[in-house]
């Protein structure tokens, strides 16, 4: 008796647990379908807020040639044909025919702002401004709507356009994110900007943490003939501005001369010390005093085949120059150095290389040590 109690008990339990099981499995498998429905409507919600499909429609006017329609929403529209809309339309498709049009996303100091670049040819032919609309998704991305439209075409009054070229932007400088270019005494602003973020050091050069400055490229027009250009730079020191071919400039970044004459005695003996190390003149463990540990620049030189020099009894360095230096951060900068690397014999013949190398070199425990090391 007590044992058909316990079976029947048993089956109970038995019972009962499978009823839970099930009731949870059930229950997860609707809870993991409902997240999983939710994901996917979160994911297709924060596509359709991406700005980049508002981009699209502004940009397919450009495209399709609907000038009719960019007048209308083109804040430069008056300049460019004194408010007659039949002009500006036939000026623009005049303008744009047969040309490759494309556009791209351009810096805005903005962060409220996105900014894109229409391109005619591959010269700078419009831009425009997405702002967000002030409404959002259900799942609370807000929206995008066209901000403003301005054409970078010759403008009515100009030298340009009273000889009849309406052209788009034909000069064109480059200069370092957070300087200032003026023209003709008007300074350059983003409104002016044709690209930004050009990195004028690769990136992998440098160490972590380390930005490498950038290159802003300006497209603009001078209603003056040839324009006049100058530059600061971000601590408000006069840059220099050099020509770079037909109508274009550039503004090298400017070096460091004071550390540069205060480091670079330290730096010619570097590239002394690697020079030697190349022709075996000095050991592994030698060079590796000056090199940082786990840097680029320790496996390049732990690589390095010397054995390409002929045998000699000296190895010298002469009329070293450092050039190129800049400050990147409290602890690291960047300089090139070359110089006339000379191996004489015994019986006294020369082997004169010209030599040149880049360092990047960061300070380790109040020492600068060799991070990266490109050999030119």
């Amino acid at each position: 008796m007590d044992k058909k109690k316990h079976r029947k008990k048993k089956g109970l339990l038995s019972s009962r647990f499978y009823r839970i099981y099930f009731a949870v499995v059930a229950v997860a498998v609707v809870a993991i379908a409902i997240g999983l429905m939710w994901l996917r409507g979160a994911v297709a919600d924060y596509e359709i807020a991406q700005p980049v499909h508002a981009a699209e429609e502004v940009a397919a006017l450009f495209e399709e040639g609907d000038w009719d329609r960019i007048h209308d929403l083109d804040t430069s529209a008056k300049d460019i044909s004194g408010g007659d809309k039949a002009l500006y339309v036939q000026q623009l498709t005049e303008l744009t025919d047969d040309g490759d049009i494309a556009w791209s996303q351009a810096f805005s100091s903005n962060p409220d702002e996105m900014k894109y670049t229409v391109t005619l040819d591959d010269d700078k032919l419009a831009t425009f401004t997405l702002v967000p609309s002030g409404q959002t998704t259900g799942h609370g991305n807000r929206l995008w709507k066209l901000g403003t439209i301005t054409t970078h075409v010759a403008v009515e009054g100009t030298e340009a356009a009273a000889a009849g070229d309406l052209s788009v932007a034909p000069y064109r400088v480059k200069a370092p994110t957070g300087y200032t270019v003026s023209v003709n005494g008007r300074e350059l602003t983003d409104a002016d900007a044709m690209s930004t973020g050009e990195a004028i050091f690769q990136a992998d050069f440098l160490p972590e943490g380390i930005n490498p400055p950038t290159m802003t490229e300006y497209a603009f027009f001078s209603d003056e003939g040839a324009p006049v250009l100058s530059a600061k730079d971000a601590a408000g020191k006069d840059a220099e501005v050099q020509t770079d071919g037909d109508n274009r400039w550039v503004c090298p970044l400017k070096a460091d001369t004071e550390f540069a004459s205060q480091y670079s005695d330290a730096i010619i003996a570097l590239a002394e010390r690697v020079a030697k190390y190349t022709v075996k003149d000095l050991s592994r463990n030698g060079i590796m005093k000056d090199v940082a540990g786990e840097s680029p620049a320790e496996s390049i030189l732990k690589k390095f085949s010397n054995d390409w020099a002929p045998p000699h009894k000296t190895a010298t360095v002469t009329d070293a120059k450092v050039t190129d230096f800049y400050v990147l951060s409290d602890d690291c900068f960047t300089c090139h150095v070359e110089f006339t690397f000379t191996l004489r014999t015994r019986r006294g013949n020369d082997y004169v290389y010209p030599t040149s190398y880049t360092f990047c070199v960061v300070k380790r425990k109040g020492a600068g040590k060799l991070y990266n090391i490109t050999f030119n």
